[in-house]
């Protein structure tokens, strides 16, 4: 069973990302769900104006998609934002949170802010994932790093604009990197499916 206060933040995430799209002229954008007993409205036009927000119409070509894409990248969010706030905090071997982390442990940690258990193993997070190109890579995607030909030797989240945070080892602490940081690491990644 998932926590409420998970489920509250993927809901505030949803609404904020809903509400800067919200077309001109909607009054208000008020959502069924609740946190702490109160709804959730956001306000896009001057409380003094009553306009009665326009229908919804269903277009088979962007509506359900854009619906979709939304409610991926709020899911997403969740995830980062979870993995950004334990930014600084130290590289401990087999440690999956939530003062320490080795690096599979720390992407584990934060997938489950979204109630999505992940192996605490780089190599058996690489067997849960989808192959992609890195040409591909989206936030919320993870990056592995290999050394070696048997499994990855790291994984991380790709966060956008060519960076992932990640817990690298050799007493270091929870932070951002380009992709491609380990010097003579072979990069791949992977796409998980998000429930």
């Amino acid at each position: 069973m998932r926590p409420r206060h998970r489920l509250g933040a993927l809901a505030a995430v949803l609404l904020s990302t809903l509400a800067s799209i919200a077309p001109a002229g909607a009054s208000t954008l008020t959502a069924g769900l609740r946190t702490n007993s109160a709804p959730i409205s956001v306000d896009t036009a001057p409380a003094t104006e009553a306009i009665a927000p326009e229908p919804v119409r269903a277009e088979a070509d962007s509506g359900p998609v854009l619906t979709e894409a939304i409610w991926a990248k709020a899911k997403v969010q969740v995830v980062l934002d979870a993995a950004a706030s334990k930014l600084g905090a130290p590289y401990s071997y087999s440690s999956a949170g939530p003062t320490a982390f080795d690096c599979s442990g720390f992407v584990r940690w934060s997938f489950e802010a979204l109630g999505i258990e992940l192996p605490h193993n780089s190599g058996a997070q690489w067997g849960v994932v989808h192959p992609i190109p890195l040409s591909e890579l989206r936030p919320g995607d993870l990056v592995f790093d290999w050394i070696g030909s048997w499994g990855p030797d790291h994984v991380g989240i790709y966060v956008g604009d060519g960076l992932f945070i990640h817990a690298p080892n050799s007493g270091g602490r929870v932070r951002y990197d380009r992709v491609g940081w380990w010097t003579g690491a072979r990069v791949t990644a992977g796409r998980l499916d998000l429930p």
